[in-house]
């Protein structure tokens, strides 16, 4: 029987009407599919320990559970450093909201006799903008702090969806080999091989570069003598693993905290020292330890930041470039989805006798244990 072949409109707008039941699912849905996507990954992290445990004749589940609860101790000790530098800058918040008017208005008065800028534009704009950066910080704060229960109800979630892809794993690997053709089975266990290699290499790579990141942001704020060193050195760090946007973020942030309690020239030397740190990561240690696992190219990068903020807000900044790791291999086995594959990532092209041809791939996979 010959295949009908829709006219270009149709396939369009098909296509266009599918991308919006995607998006519409994952807006509906948000509840069960982040949570269920963090534990996907965080398997993925623990998989390699687990392993490690059932060769010491660890049953799965036990060694399932061993490998949550050594999770769990090492985020508690994190949770509680971060309690103890944060206990005191909450309560210290509003002189905090104080000082930072009125150091903006001393560097008001600096910008009017150097610069000759109308004072009182300016000071309208700095207002503006100081009381709305505030206010953006203290809704964070607020929203954190009152929604501590479902984050807690969250998180319990995001382990017990660990804990049974761990102990489910080869049967949920069974039921996707037998859910496609036999004639698909090479590429399928290829796909699930070369995704799971990847993500786990570059989730470790990135919590190794973000505990160096850490150190030497709370080193650098250390020898500044800066207030709350260690909570902004390693909130700067968990920021900096949003590409492009969080380190920005992390930047005015930290600089306004500075700024409440220390001078104006210490508090560039916080923002030069983070952009410094943030171009020395970028380019010598990020590629070294994360490596060239995940090759996606910066525009796609961005945007997929950005629509993951849209669509599930803070966590979809997280999870953004994951879910575009995983695509782009998805679409380098569908030969039809090829040039979605190579949009997606990042590779150097050359001409060739009247031909474009790929020079970079991507190295072979560790074939890692179910």
């Amino acid at each position: 029987m010959n295949e009908v072949k829709l006219p270009f409109n149709a396939r369009l707008a098909f296509t266009l009407i599918s991308i919006l039941l995607i998006i519409y699912i994952l807006r509906l849905g948000h509840e069960l599919i982040i949570p269920l996507i963090f534990a996907f990954l965080v398997s993925i992290t623990l998989l390699p320990v687990a392993n490690h445990l059932e060769k010491w004749r660890f049953s799965r589940g036990a060694a399932a559970l061993t490998v949550i609860l050594l999770f769990l101790v090492i985020l508690a000790g994190i949770t509680m450093l971060l309690i103890s530098q944060m206990g005191s800058f909450v309560d210290d918040f509003p002189h905090l909201q104080a000082q930072l008017l009125k150091s903006l208005n001393g560097l008001q008065g600096w910008i009017n006799v150097h610069f000759h800028i109308n004072s009182h534009k300016q000071m309208d704009y700095l207002e503006q903008a100081a009381m709305g950066t505030l206010g953006s910080a203290t809704s964070f704060l607020s929203t954190t702090v009152l929604s501590v229960s479902s984050l807690f109800i969250f998180f319990i979630f995001v382990m017990l969806y660990t804990f049974f892809l761990l102990l489910y794993r080869r049967l949920l690997v069974t039921f996707l080999i037998r859910v496609f053709k036999d004639e698909h089975r090479e590429i399928l266990e290829d796909v699930i091989i070369q995704t799971r290699s990847i993500i786990k290499g570059y989730l470790t790579g990135l919590m190794i570069e973000m505990t160096v990141v850490a150190i030497v942001n709370c080193t650098i704020f250390w020898i500044l003598g800066i207030k709350y060193a260690t909570l902004l050195g390693i909130m700067a760090a968990i920021f900096n693993i949003i590409p492009y946007v969080g380190i920005f973020v992390a930047t005015i942030l930290c600089m306004l905290v500075t700024l409440t309690n220390s001078s104006v020239p210490i508090t560039i030397q916080v923002g030069l020292c983070l952009l410094l740190v943030h171009f020395t990561d970028s380019n010598i240690l990020l590629p070294r330890i994360v490596g060239s696992k995940v090759k996606i190219n910066a525009l796609v990068t961005i945007l997929g930041v950005v629509a993951g903020n849209l669509i599930w807000g803070i966590p979809g900044m997280f999870l953004a470039i994951p879910i575009i790791a995983i695509l782009k291999i998805v679409f380098e086995h569908i030969e039809y989805m090829h040039p979605w594959a190579l949009l997606l990532g990042d590779v150097t092209l050359k001409k060739k006798k009247n031909e474009v041809t790929e020079v970079t791939k991507d190295p072979e996979p560790d074939v890692a244990s179910e």
